[in-house]
Protein backbone atom coordinates (compact mmCIF):
# COMPACT_ATOMS: atom_id res chain seq x y z
CA UNK A 1 0.00 0.00 0.00
CA UNK A 2 1.82 3.50 -0.77
CA UNK A 3 2.44 5.88 1.88
CA UNK A 4 -0.20 8.49 0.22
CA UNK A 5 -3.15 5.80 0.70
CA UNK A 6 -2.62 4.62 4.11
CA UNK A 7 -5.14 6.34 7.29
CA UNK A 8 -3.42 7.58 10.03
CA UNK A 9 -3.54 5.17 13.04
CA UNK A 10 -5.72 6.99 16.05
CA UNK A 11 -3.08 8.20 18.90
CA UNK A 12 -3.01 5.91 22.06
CA UNK A 13 -5.16 6.69 24.97
CA UNK A 14 -2.94 7.60 27.95
CA UNK A 15 -2.38 5.72 30.68
CA UNK A 16 -4.53 7.69 32.76
CA UNK A 17 -7.51 9.12 31.58
CA UNK A 18 -7.82 12.73 31.05
CA UNK A 19 -10.72 14.78 32.04
CA UNK A 20 -12.25 18.39 31.23
CA UNK A 21 -14.94 19.06 34.09
CA UNK A 22 -17.54 21.90 32.71
CA UNK A 23 -20.35 22.99 35.28
CA UNK A 24 -24.14 22.35 34.16
CA UNK A 25 -25.21 25.88 34.51
CA UNK A 26 -22.29 26.98 32.00
CA UNK A 27 -22.32 24.07 29.73
CA UNK A 28 -22.76 25.05 25.98
CA UNK A 29 -24.36 23.15 23.34
CA UNK A 30 -22.22 20.00 22.61
CA UNK A 31 -19.37 19.29 20.16
CA UNK A 32 -20.37 17.91 16.82
CA UNK A 33 -19.39 14.02 16.99
CA UNK A 34 -15.83 13.23 16.85
CA UNK A 35 -14.60 16.53 17.45
CA UNK A 36 -13.25 17.88 20.55
CA UNK A 37 -12.75 21.84 21.58
CA UNK A 38 -9.62 23.82 23.14
CA UNK A 39 -7.30 21.17 20.90
CA UNK A 40 -8.13 18.16 23.54
CA UNK A 41 -7.76 14.51 22.11
CA UNK A 42 -11.18 12.81 20.90
CA UNK A 43 -10.91 10.15 23.71
CA UNK A 44 -11.28 13.00 26.27
CA UNK A 45 -14.15 12.40 28.87
CA UNK A 46 -16.18 15.10 29.80
CA UNK A 47 -17.84 15.23 33.35
CA UNK A 48 -20.14 17.45 34.18
CA UNK A 49 -20.30 18.45 38.01
CA UNK A 50 -23.25 19.87 39.84
CA UNK A 51 -22.97 22.27 42.08
CA UNK A 52 -22.86 20.69 45.33
CA UNK A 53 -22.37 17.59 44.06
CA UNK A 54 -18.94 17.26 43.24
CA UNK A 55 -16.87 14.00 43.18
CA UNK A 56 -13.88 13.80 45.38
CA UNK A 57 -11.16 13.89 42.71
CA UNK A 58 -13.11 16.86 41.55
CA UNK A 59 -12.36 18.40 44.93
CA UNK A 60 -8.77 17.14 45.15
CA UNK A 61 -7.42 19.54 42.36
CA UNK A 62 -8.25 22.60 44.32
CA UNK A 63 -5.48 23.63 47.13
CA UNK A 64 -8.41 24.10 49.42
CA UNK A 65 -12.24 23.24 49.34
CA UNK A 66 -14.82 24.79 51.41
CA UNK A 67 -18.16 23.01 51.90
CA UNK A 68 -21.69 25.27 51.76
CA UNK A 69 -24.04 24.76 54.58
CA UNK A 70 -27.41 24.00 52.87
CA UNK A 71 -30.58 24.27 54.20
CA UNK A 72 -33.93 24.45 53.31
CA UNK A 73 -35.09 28.11 52.73
CA UNK A 74 -38.83 29.08 53.28
CA UNK A 75 -40.61 32.03 52.70
CA UNK A 76 -40.09 34.94 54.22
CA UNK A 77 -36.34 34.65 54.37
CA UNK A 78 -36.46 32.77 57.39
CA UNK A 79 -34.77 29.44 57.20
CA UNK A 80 -34.70 26.10 58.95
CA UNK A 81 -32.46 23.07 59.36
CA UNK A 82 -33.41 19.73 57.37
CA UNK A 83 -34.37 16.87 59.57
CA UNK A 84 -34.56 13.48 58.83
CA UNK A 85 -35.83 10.91 60.80
CA UNK A 86 -32.94 7.80 60.94
CA UNK A 87 -34.13 4.84 59.01
CA UNK A 88 -31.98 1.98 61.30
CA UNK A 89 -32.52 -0.38 58.49
CA UNK A 90 -30.54 1.78 55.89
CA UNK A 91 -27.92 2.51 58.44
CA UNK A 92 -27.65 -1.51 58.83
CA UNK A 93 -27.52 -2.07 55.02
CA UNK A 94 -25.68 0.98 54.21
CA UNK A 95 -22.32 1.34 55.76
CA UNK A 96 -21.19 4.36 54.06
CA UNK A 97 -24.61 6.42 54.91
CA UNK A 98 -23.59 4.94 58.70
CA UNK A 99 -20.03 6.48 58.23
CA UNK A 100 -21.24 9.92 57.10
CA UNK A 101 -23.96 10.29 60.30
CA UNK A 102 -21.47 8.48 62.63
CA UNK A 103 -24.61 6.83 63.98
CA UNK A 104 -24.92 2.46 63.86
CA UNK A 105 -28.04 2.98 64.33
CA UNK A 106 -30.65 5.63 66.66
CA UNK A 107 -29.42 4.47 69.88
CA UNK A 108 -32.07 2.10 71.34
CA UNK A 109 -30.21 -0.72 71.95
CA UNK A 110 -29.21 -2.31 75.17
CA UNK A 111 -27.19 0.15 77.49
CA UNK A 112 -25.38 -0.71 80.38
CA UNK A 113 -23.45 2.05 82.51
CA UNK A 114 -20.44 2.04 84.94
CA UNK A 115 -18.83 4.81 87.28
CA UNK A 116 -15.09 4.51 88.47
CA UNK A 117 -15.04 4.77 92.11
CA UNK A 118 -12.63 4.09 94.52
CA UNK A 119 -10.51 2.81 90.49
CA UNK A 120 -13.29 0.33 90.09
CA UNK A 121 -16.22 0.32 88.02
CA UNK A 122 -19.35 0.31 89.82
CA UNK A 123 -22.90 0.29 88.25
CA UNK A 124 -25.15 2.93 87.90
CA UNK A 125 -29.07 2.99 88.56
CA UNK A 126 -30.82 3.06 85.05
CA UNK A 127 -32.94 5.87 85.87
CA UNK A 128 -29.63 7.71 86.31
CA UNK A 129 -28.22 6.78 82.71
CA UNK A 130 -27.92 9.88 81.22
CA UNK A 131 -26.55 11.85 84.51
CA UNK A 132 -22.49 12.32 84.13
CA UNK A 133 -20.30 13.71 86.85
CA UNK A 134 -17.46 16.26 85.21
CA UNK A 135 -15.06 14.63 88.31
CA UNK A 136 -15.39 11.10 87.57
CA UNK A 137 -14.93 8.64 84.33
CA UNK A 138 -17.52 6.21 82.69
CA UNK A 139 -18.22 3.47 80.93
CA UNK A 140 -21.05 2.81 78.63
CA UNK A 141 -21.60 -0.57 76.98
CA UNK A 142 -24.06 -0.11 73.89
CA UNK A 143 -25.27 -3.34 72.83
CA UNK A 144 -26.98 -3.62 69.41
CA UNK A 145 -27.96 -6.31 66.48
CA UNK A 146 -26.32 -5.50 62.98
CA UNK A 147 -28.32 -8.15 60.04
CA UNK A 148 -28.45 -10.54 62.93
CA UNK A 149 -25.34 -10.34 64.16
CA UNK A 150 -24.99 -9.20 68.33
CA UNK A 151 -22.03 -6.00 68.28
CA UNK A 152 -20.76 -4.11 70.93
CA UNK A 153 -19.47 -0.55 71.60
CA UNK A 154 -17.50 0.51 74.28
CA UNK A 155 -17.84 4.38 75.24
CA UNK A 156 -14.95 5.41 77.83
CA UNK A 157 -16.09 9.21 78.71
CA UNK A 158 -13.89 10.96 80.54
CA UNK A 159 -14.91 14.12 83.10
CA UNK A 160 -12.64 16.89 82.23
CA UNK A 161 -12.24 17.01 86.28
CA UNK A 162 -11.18 13.46 86.19
CA UNK A 163 -7.85 12.42 87.76
CA UNK A 164 -5.02 10.90 86.28
CA UNK A 165 -5.45 7.45 88.36
CA UNK A 166 -9.25 7.43 86.99
CA UNK A 167 -7.98 7.93 83.49
CA UNK A 168 -5.99 5.01 84.12
CA UNK A 169 -8.48 2.61 85.97
CA UNK A 170 -11.19 3.56 83.40
CA UNK A 171 -8.66 1.74 80.85
CA UNK A 172 -8.05 -0.98 82.98
CA UNK A 173 -11.42 -1.70 83.52
CA UNK A 174 -12.52 -1.19 80.20
CA UNK A 175 -9.35 -4.16 79.20
CA UNK A 176 -11.49 -5.79 81.93
CA UNK A 177 -14.86 -6.17 79.72
CA UNK A 178 -13.13 -6.65 76.59
CA UNK A 179 -11.88 -9.80 77.86
CA UNK A 180 -15.12 -11.23 79.65
CA UNK A 181 -16.82 -10.15 76.04
CA UNK A 182 -13.72 -12.43 73.99
CA UNK A 183 -12.19 -9.43 72.51
CA UNK A 184 -14.79 -8.27 70.46
CA UNK A 185 -15.51 -5.04 72.18
CA UNK A 186 -15.26 -1.54 69.90
CA UNK A 187 -13.74 0.60 72.33
CA UNK A 188 -14.08 4.93 72.05
CA UNK A 189 -12.53 7.33 73.64
CA UNK A 190 -14.88 10.36 74.26
CA UNK A 191 -13.88 13.45 75.98
CA UNK A 192 -16.30 15.81 78.14
CA UNK A 193 -17.81 18.22 75.60
CA UNK A 194 -16.70 16.28 72.60
CA UNK A 195 -19.50 13.72 72.38
CA UNK A 196 -20.26 11.51 69.20
CA UNK A 197 -23.72 11.91 67.84
CA UNK A 198 -24.24 8.29 68.75
CA UNK A 199 -23.23 8.51 72.63
CA UNK A 200 -25.80 11.54 72.47
CA UNK A 201 -28.77 9.41 70.51
CA UNK A 202 -28.06 6.75 73.41
CA UNK A 203 -29.58 8.54 75.79
CA UNK A 204 -32.70 10.50 73.78
CA UNK A 205 -31.61 13.77 73.89
CA UNK A 206 -31.44 13.32 78.17
CA UNK A 207 -27.37 13.55 78.37
CA UNK A 208 -26.70 16.06 81.51
CA UNK A 209 -23.38 16.92 83.09
CA UNK A 210 -23.19 17.83 86.34
CA UNK A 211 -19.78 20.24 87.89
CA UNK A 212 -19.40 17.74 90.38
CA UNK A 213 -18.10 14.46 91.50
CA UNK A 214 -20.33 11.32 92.25
CA UNK A 215 -21.66 9.92 94.99
CA UNK A 216 -22.51 6.14 96.00
CA UNK A 217 -24.34 4.76 92.85
CA UNK A 218 -23.15 7.03 90.27
CA UNK A 219 -25.70 9.87 91.74
CA UNK A 220 -24.01 13.68 92.22
CA UNK A 221 -23.57 15.41 95.20
CA UNK A 222 -23.66 19.84 95.25
CA UNK A 223 -23.60 21.79 97.80
CA UNK A 224 -24.94 24.94 95.89
CA UNK A 225 -28.27 25.99 95.85
CA UNK A 226 -28.61 27.73 92.72
CA UNK A 227 -27.06 26.00 89.22
CA UNK A 228 -27.50 26.91 85.78
CA UNK A 229 -27.21 24.23 82.87
CA UNK A 230 -26.81 25.17 79.33
CA UNK A 231 -29.00 23.34 76.66
CA UNK A 232 -27.63 22.73 73.14
CA UNK A 233 -29.21 20.87 70.56
CA UNK A 234 -32.49 20.47 68.32
CA UNK A 235 -33.12 16.45 68.43
CA UNK A 236 -32.49 13.55 70.42
CA UNK A 237 -29.19 12.95 68.52
CA UNK A 238 -27.14 16.18 68.98
CA UNK A 239 -28.43 17.38 72.30
CA UNK A 240 -26.08 18.07 75.38
CA UNK A 241 -27.31 19.67 78.61
CA UNK A 242 -23.78 20.63 80.83
CA UNK A 243 -23.67 22.86 84.05
CA UNK A 244 -22.16 26.41 83.54
CA UNK A 245 -20.58 28.81 86.71
CA UNK A 246 -24.34 30.15 87.87
CA UNK A 247 -23.62 33.60 86.69
CA UNK A 248 -24.54 36.21 83.91
CA UNK A 249 -22.02 36.47 82.00
CA UNK A 250 -22.82 31.68 80.96
CA UNK A 251 -25.68 33.11 79.17
CA UNK A 252 -25.88 33.11 75.15
CA UNK A 253 -28.42 34.65 73.24
CA UNK A 254 -27.85 31.26 70.62
CA UNK A 255 -29.23 29.28 73.44
CA UNK A 256 -31.13 27.67 76.74
CA UNK A 257 -30.50 27.90 79.89
CA UNK A 258 -31.90 26.27 82.91
CA UNK A 259 -31.53 28.16 86.20
CA UNK A 260 -32.66 26.10 89.17
CA UNK A 261 -32.75 27.92 92.70
CA UNK A 262 -34.38 26.98 95.61
CA UNK A 263 -37.72 27.86 94.75
CA UNK A 264 -37.88 27.87 91.34
CA UNK A 265 -36.86 26.58 88.07
CA UNK A 266 -36.11 29.16 85.27
CA UNK A 267 -36.64 28.07 82.08
CA UNK A 268 -34.63 31.01 79.90
CA UNK A 269 -34.77 31.21 76.53
CA UNK A 270 -32.33 33.19 74.23
CA UNK A 271 -33.48 35.13 71.11
CA UNK A 272 -31.64 32.76 69.08
CA UNK A 273 -33.35 30.20 69.74
CA UNK A 274 -36.02 28.10 67.63
CA UNK A 275 -39.17 25.74 68.26
CA UNK A 276 -36.87 22.40 68.06
CA UNK A 277 -34.30 23.64 70.84
CA UNK A 278 -37.42 24.51 73.26
CA UNK A 279 -39.13 21.38 73.05
CA UNK A 280 -35.61 19.43 73.73
CA UNK A 281 -35.28 21.59 76.67
CA UNK A 282 -38.73 20.81 78.09
CA UNK A 283 -37.57 17.27 78.15
CA UNK A 284 -34.48 17.76 79.84
CA UNK A 285 -35.43 19.60 82.38
CA UNK A 286 -37.71 16.86 84.52
CA UNK A 287 -34.32 15.53 84.35
CA UNK A 288 -32.81 18.07 86.27
CA UNK A 289 -35.27 19.61 88.42
CA UNK A 290 -39.25 18.75 89.71
CA UNK A 291 -39.83 22.43 91.25
CA UNK A 292 -41.56 24.92 89.48
CA UNK A 293 -41.19 25.93 86.17
CA UNK A 294 -41.17 29.42 85.04
CA UNK A 295 -40.45 30.51 81.33
CA UNK A 296 -38.42 32.79 80.82
CA UNK A 297 -38.05 35.23 77.14
CA UNK A 298 -34.73 36.93 76.84
CA UNK A 299 -35.10 40.48 77.97
CA UNK A 300 -38.14 40.07 80.43
CA UNK A 301 -36.17 38.27 83.02
CA UNK A 302 -37.87 39.08 86.52
CA UNK A 303 -35.26 40.90 89.16
CA UNK A 304 -34.87 37.94 91.35
CA UNK A 305 -33.64 36.17 88.04
CA UNK A 306 -30.69 38.30 87.81
CA UNK A 307 -30.55 38.40 91.63
CA UNK A 308 -30.04 34.43 91.79
CA UNK A 309 -26.64 35.05 88.88
CA UNK A 310 -25.25 37.61 90.99
CA UNK A 311 -26.31 40.60 88.80
CA UNK A 312 -26.39 41.50 85.46
CA UNK A 313 -23.66 40.87 83.09
CA UNK A 314 -22.39 41.17 79.26
CA UNK A 315 -22.75 38.03 77.77
CA UNK A 316 -22.25 36.84 74.03
CA UNK A 317 -25.73 38.03 72.22
CA UNK A 318 -24.59 37.22 68.35
CA UNK A 319 -26.45 34.43 66.83
CA UNK A 320 -23.78 31.38 67.12
CA UNK A 321 -22.54 30.77 63.24
CA UNK A 322 -22.84 27.29 61.93
CA UNK A 323 -20.21 24.97 62.94
CA UNK A 324 -18.20 24.60 59.91
CA UNK A 325 -17.20 21.08 59.03
CA UNK A 326 -13.98 21.17 56.63
CA UNK A 327 -13.52 18.58 53.73
CA UNK A 328 -11.43 16.42 54.62
CA UNK A 329 -10.58 12.70 52.28
CA UNK A 330 -9.98 9.56 55.00
CA UNK A 331 -6.43 9.17 55.06
CA UNK A 332 -5.38 5.78 56.01
CA UNK A 333 -1.71 4.91 57.73
CA UNK A 334 0.62 2.59 58.79
CA UNK A 335 1.17 2.55 62.48
CA UNK A 336 4.93 1.56 63.93
CA UNK A 337 6.93 2.82 66.46
CA UNK A 338 10.91 3.24 65.87
CA UNK A 339 13.54 4.40 68.81
CA UNK A 340 9.88 5.44 70.95
CA UNK A 341 9.09 7.79 68.32
CA UNK A 342 5.44 7.11 66.43
CA UNK A 343 6.41 6.39 62.53
CA UNK A 344 3.31 6.54 60.01
CA UNK A 345 3.31 5.44 56.53
CA UNK A 346 0.56 6.80 54.20
CA UNK A 347 -1.40 4.35 52.36
CA UNK A 348 -2.67 5.81 49.10
CA UNK A 349 -6.14 4.77 47.36
CA UNK A 350 -6.67 2.30 50.07
CA UNK A 351 -8.76 -0.80 50.50
CA UNK A 352 -9.63 -3.24 52.83
CA UNK A 353 -6.84 -5.71 51.07
CA UNK A 354 -4.50 -3.04 53.08
CA UNK A 355 -5.48 -4.20 56.10
CA UNK A 356 -2.99 -6.33 57.44
CA UNK A 357 -3.56 -8.76 60.63
CA UNK A 358 -0.05 -7.90 61.86
CA UNK A 359 -0.60 -4.19 61.42
CA UNK A 360 -2.02 -1.38 63.74
CA UNK A 361 -3.62 1.32 61.12
CA UNK A 362 -4.96 4.29 61.69
CA UNK A 363 -7.91 5.58 59.60
CA UNK A 364 -8.23 9.65 59.96
CA UNK A 365 -11.65 10.94 58.98
CA UNK A 366 -11.05 14.51 60.66
CA UNK A 367 -14.37 14.16 62.85
CA UNK A 368 -12.73 10.83 64.15
CA UNK A 369 -9.59 8.82 64.69
CA UNK A 370 -9.98 5.13 64.24
CA UNK A 371 -7.16 2.76 65.04
CA UNK A 372 -7.67 -1.25 63.49
CA UNK A 373 -5.65 -3.72 65.11
CA UNK A 374 -4.60 -6.72 63.64
CA UNK A 375 -5.30 -9.78 65.44
CA UNK A 376 -1.83 -10.76 65.07
CA UNK A 377 -0.76 -7.02 65.99
CA UNK A 378 1.83 -6.96 69.18
CA UNK A 379 1.47 -3.26 70.06
CA UNK A 380 -2.02 -3.09 71.34
CA UNK A 381 -1.63 -1.18 74.21
CA UNK A 382 0.31 1.84 72.46
CA UNK A 383 -2.87 2.20 69.87
CA UNK A 384 -4.24 5.19 72.04
CA UNK A 385 -1.27 6.55 72.77
CA UNK A 386 -0.46 6.56 69.28
CA UNK A 387 -3.97 8.11 68.35
CA UNK A 388 -3.15 11.44 70.49
CA UNK A 389 0.43 11.69 69.78
CA UNK A 390 -1.14 11.95 66.10
CA UNK A 391 -3.66 14.50 67.08
CA UNK A 392 -1.22 16.41 68.74
CA UNK A 393 1.22 16.45 66.26
CA UNK A 394 -0.91 17.29 63.03
CA UNK A 395 0.05 20.44 61.38
CA UNK A 396 -4.02 21.53 61.35
CA UNK A 397 -3.70 22.07 64.66
CA UNK A 398 -6.76 19.37 65.93
CA UNK A 399 -8.66 19.09 68.95
CA UNK A 400 -7.06 17.00 71.55
CA UNK A 401 -10.81 15.73 72.23
CA UNK A 402 -11.14 14.32 69.12
CA UNK A 403 -13.09 10.72 69.88
CA UNK A 404 -10.69 7.59 69.19
CA UNK A 405 -11.90 4.14 68.47
CA UNK A 406 -10.47 0.97 68.72
CA UNK A 407 -11.83 -1.49 66.28
CA UNK A 408 -10.89 -5.28 66.38
CA UNK A 409 -9.48 -7.22 63.21
CA UNK A 410 -13.54 -9.29 62.19
CA UNK A 411 -15.44 -6.70 64.32
CA UNK A 412 -15.80 -3.71 62.43
CA UNK A 413 -18.73 -1.53 62.89
CA UNK A 414 -20.56 0.06 60.03
CA UNK A 415 -19.04 3.36 60.87
CA UNK A 416 -15.53 2.07 60.50
CA UNK A 417 -16.65 0.06 57.20
CA UNK A 418 -18.50 2.85 55.48
CA UNK A 419 -14.88 4.62 54.49
CA UNK A 420 -13.90 1.96 52.27
CA UNK A 421 -15.11 1.50 48.62
CA UNK A 422 -16.19 -2.34 49.16
CA UNK A 423 -16.11 -4.26 52.51
CA UNK A 424 -15.79 -8.23 52.05
CA UNK A 425 -17.34 -9.18 55.99
CA UNK A 426 -16.02 -12.70 55.05
CA UNK A 427 -12.60 -11.96 54.26
CA UNK A 428 -10.83 -12.95 57.29
CA UNK A 429 -13.18 -16.39 57.72
CA UNK A 430 -13.26 -18.16 54.86
CA UNK A 431 -9.95 -16.92 52.83
CA UNK A 432 -7.92 -19.92 51.43
CA UNK A 433 -3.99 -19.66 52.82
CA UNK A 434 -1.31 -19.86 50.55
CA UNK A 435 -0.17 -23.63 51.49
CA UNK A 436 -3.88 -24.55 50.60
CA UNK A 437 -3.73 -23.58 47.72
CA UNK A 438 -0.16 -25.02 47.02
CA UNK A 439 -0.73 -28.40 48.38
CA UNK A 440 -4.12 -28.33 46.48
CA UNK A 441 -5.96 -28.88 49.77
CA UNK A 442 -9.97 -29.84 49.72
CA UNK A 443 -10.35 -26.18 51.15
CA UNK A 444 -9.61 -24.60 48.02
CA UNK A 445 -10.71 -27.12 45.57
CA UNK A 446 -13.77 -25.07 44.84
CA UNK A 447 -11.87 -21.39 44.79
CA UNK A 448 -10.01 -23.25 42.15
CA UNK A 449 -13.04 -24.66 40.23
CA UNK A 450 -14.06 -20.80 39.87
CA UNK A 451 -11.15 -19.31 38.68
CA UNK A 452 -9.85 -21.90 36.46
CA UNK A 453 -12.27 -20.92 33.59
CA UNK A 454 -11.18 -17.39 33.70
CA UNK A 455 -6.95 -18.59 33.87
CA UNK A 456 -7.78 -20.16 30.24
CA UNK A 457 -8.34 -16.97 29.02
CA UNK A 458 -5.04 -14.96 29.81
CA UNK A 459 -1.86 -15.24 29.59
CA UNK A 460 0.67 -16.15 31.80
CA UNK A 461 2.61 -12.10 31.61
CA UNK A 462 -0.52 -10.65 32.03
CA UNK A 463 -1.45 -12.71 35.50
CA UNK A 464 -4.02 -10.02 37.79
CA UNK A 465 -2.01 -8.75 40.59
CA UNK A 466 -4.02 -9.30 43.76
CA UNK A 467 -1.52 -9.56 46.27
CA UNK A 468 -2.50 -12.66 47.56
CA UNK A 469 -1.07 -15.96 47.54
CA UNK A 470 -4.16 -18.13 47.03
CA UNK A 471 -4.93 -16.37 43.38
CA UNK A 472 -1.19 -16.51 42.51
CA UNK A 473 -0.31 -19.74 42.72
CA UNK A 474 -4.07 -20.49 41.06
CA UNK A 475 -3.07 -18.42 38.33
CA UNK A 476 0.66 -20.13 38.10
CA UNK A 477 -1.37 -23.48 36.88
CA UNK A 478 -2.03 -22.05 33.75
CA UNK A 479 0.91 -23.16 31.79
CA UNK A 480 0.79 -26.47 32.59
CA UNK A 481 -3.39 -26.40 31.92
CA UNK A 482 -2.58 -25.34 28.64
CA UNK A 483 -0.52 -28.21 27.91
CA UNK A 484 -3.00 -30.53 28.50
CA UNK A 485 -5.94 -29.01 26.99
CA UNK A 486 -6.67 -31.06 24.71
CA UNK A 487 -6.42 -34.33 26.30
CA UNK A 488 -9.02 -32.57 29.00
CA UNK A 489 -11.33 -32.67 25.74
CA UNK A 490 -10.60 -35.77 24.77
CA UNK A 491 -10.68 -37.91 28.71
CA UNK A 492 -11.93 -36.63 31.81
CA UNK A 493 -10.01 -39.22 33.33
CA UNK A 494 -7.00 -38.88 32.27
CA UNK A 495 -7.49 -35.17 32.58
CA UNK A 496 -7.51 -34.87 36.00
CA UNK A 497 -4.79 -37.27 36.29
CA UNK A 498 -2.85 -34.79 34.11
CA UNK A 499 -4.07 -31.54 36.18
CA UNK A 500 -3.20 -33.27 39.64
CA UNK A 501 -0.01 -33.88 37.85
CA UNK A 502 0.59 -30.51 36.73
CA UNK A 503 -0.15 -28.92 40.48
CA UNK A 504 2.60 -31.14 41.43
CA UNK A 505 4.72 -30.01 38.59
CA UNK A 506 3.95 -26.52 38.93
CA UNK A 507 4.15 -26.20 42.59
CA UNK A 508 7.70 -27.72 42.51
CA UNK A 509 8.92 -24.92 40.19
CA UNK A 510 7.16 -22.34 42.56
CA UNK A 511 9.15 -23.56 45.04
CA UNK A 512 12.75 -23.63 43.84
CA UNK A 513 12.97 -24.22 39.97
CA UNK A 514 14.91 -20.81 39.87
CA UNK A 515 18.24 -19.12 41.35
CA UNK A 516 18.14 -15.27 43.08
CA UNK A 517 20.40 -14.18 40.49
CA UNK A 518 18.04 -14.66 38.30
CA UNK A 519 15.06 -12.76 39.22
CA UNK A 520 16.79 -10.11 41.59
CA UNK A 521 17.35 -6.79 39.70
CA UNK A 522 16.55 -7.62 36.19
CA UNK A 523 15.04 -6.22 33.64
CA UNK A 524 11.46 -7.61 32.03
CA UNK A 525 13.18 -8.88 29.14
CA UNK A 526 15.88 -10.71 30.96
CA UNK A 527 13.66 -12.84 32.95
CA UNK A 528 13.34 -16.85 32.10
CA UNK A 529 10.50 -17.54 29.79
CA UNK A 530 7.17 -17.96 31.71
CA UNK A 531 8.21 -15.81 34.49
CA UNK A 532 5.50 -13.25 35.71
CA UNK A 533 7.28 -9.83 36.29
CA UNK A 534 5.05 -8.88 38.78
CA UNK A 535 5.38 -11.87 40.73
CA UNK A 536 9.28 -12.78 40.40
CA UNK A 537 9.96 -13.25 44.06
CA UNK A 538 7.19 -16.10 43.39
CA UNK A 539 9.92 -18.47 41.72
CA UNK A 540 12.22 -18.60 44.45
CA UNK A 541 13.06 -21.95 46.41
CA UNK A 542 11.88 -22.02 50.35
CA UNK A 543 15.13 -21.28 51.53
CA UNK A 544 16.02 -18.44 49.41
CA UNK A 545 13.02 -16.44 50.21
CA UNK A 546 13.04 -17.23 53.85
CA UNK A 547 16.92 -15.91 53.20
CA UNK A 548 16.05 -12.61 51.59
CA UNK A 549 12.64 -11.35 52.99
CA UNK A 550 13.12 -13.17 56.28
CA UNK A 551 9.61 -14.91 56.84
CA UNK A 552 8.10 -17.65 54.71
CA UNK A 553 5.94 -17.42 51.93
CA UNK A 554 2.84 -17.76 53.44
CA UNK A 555 3.88 -15.34 55.99
CA UNK A 556 4.42 -12.12 52.49
CA UNK A 557 1.60 -12.96 50.69
CA UNK A 558 -0.99 -12.65 53.72
CA UNK A 559 0.63 -8.91 54.04
CA UNK A 560 -1.66 -6.16 52.83
CA UNK A 561 -0.73 -5.56 48.92
CA UNK A 562 1.25 -2.39 49.41
CA UNK A 563 3.61 -3.79 51.78
CA UNK A 564 4.48 -6.30 49.53
CA UNK A 565 5.22 -4.00 47.10
CA UNK A 566 7.52 -1.94 49.53
CA UNK A 567 9.13 -4.57 50.49
CA UNK A 568 9.70 -5.95 46.65
CA UNK A 569 10.92 -2.48 45.84
CA UNK A 570 13.66 -2.35 48.44
CA UNK A 571 15.14 -6.29 47.65
CA UNK A 572 15.01 -5.81 43.91
CA UNK A 573 12.18 -7.70 42.81
CA UNK A 574 10.28 -5.14 41.61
Amino acid sequence: MALGTSSPSPPAPPSSPQHIYTNTRTLGPPEPEGHAGGGYPTYTNVEVVNDGAESAAFKQLFRTWSEKRRRNQKLGGRDKSIHVKLDVGKLHTQPKLAAQLRMVDDGSGKVEVWCIQDLHRQPVDPKRHGQLCAGNCYLVLYTYQRLGRVQYILYLWQGHQATADEIEALNSNAEELDVMYGGVLVQEHVTMGSEPPHFLAIFQGQLVIFQERAGHHGKGQSASTTRLFQVQGTDSHNTRTMEVPARASSLNSSDIFLLVTASVCYLWFGKGCNGDQREMARVVVTVISRKNEETVLEGQEPPHFWEALGGRAPYPSNKRLPEEVPSFQPRLFECSSHMGCLVLAEVGFFSQEDLDKYDIMLLDTWQEIFLWLGEAASEWKEAVAWGQEYLKTHPAGRSPATPIVLVKQGHEPPTFIGWFFTWDPYKWTSHPSHKEVVDGSPAAASTISEITAEVNNLRLSRWPGNGRAGAVALQALKGSQDSSENDLVRSPKSAGSRTSSSVSSTSATINGGLRREQLMHQAVEDLPEGVDPARREFYLSDSDFQDIFGKSKEEFYSMATWRQRQEKKQLGFF
